[in-house]
């Protein structure tokens, strides 16, 4: 179990936390939306189904400098894999700052280094059921947002 710093300040926990979830698989989306609504209150899950909607959510989000997301989570097969990799270099070369982990069922060695070469922040299974979901999103919950120090992204 994860365990808490009483003395540490931890003021990414009261403010709203924008996200970017790329997930073409509605099923998946209701899963992940359900999680973090229950692990993660202050996330604002907004859901792209394609590399077009998250790449046109990112344009609106930088350019307004309102509701920016302060973390990608990727779904690499959109349903294609290439479509993944080509938005995480996209992102890359537009928002270099922008955190993405990556999300997938496959866990082939070569897709893990791929994802590391091209720039990824993680590399995440992806859970199969709710009970891992929100295990994953309570831990994520721990770290991102009570342990690290996030730079601005925008």
């Amino acid at each position: 179990m994860i365990s808490t710093f009483p003395n540490r300040q931890r003021s990414n926990r009261s403010k709203s936390f924008p996200l970017l979830v790329v997930e073409d698989n509605k099923d998946h989306q209701l899963l992940i939306g359900y999680s973090l609504r229950a692990k993660i209150p202050q996330a604002q899950p907004v859901f792209a189904s394609s590399v077009k909607e998250a790449l046109i959510h990112l344009k609106i989000t930088f350019d307004k400098q309102e509701d920016f997301p302060q973390l990608v989570l990727l779904d690499l097969y959109l349903p294609d894999p290439t479509l993944g990799w080509q938005l995480l270099k996209d992102i890359r070369t537009h928002y270099p700052r922008l955190p993405v982990i990556i999300l997938s069922s496959h866990q082939d060695t070569d897709i893990v280094e791929t994802a590391y070469e091209l720039g990824a922040h993680s590399f995440i299974n992806k859970p199969m059921d709710l009970d891992e979901w929100e295990c994953y999103f309570r831990v994520l919950n721990e770290y991102w947002l009570g342990t690290v120090t996030l730079p601005s992204v925008s």
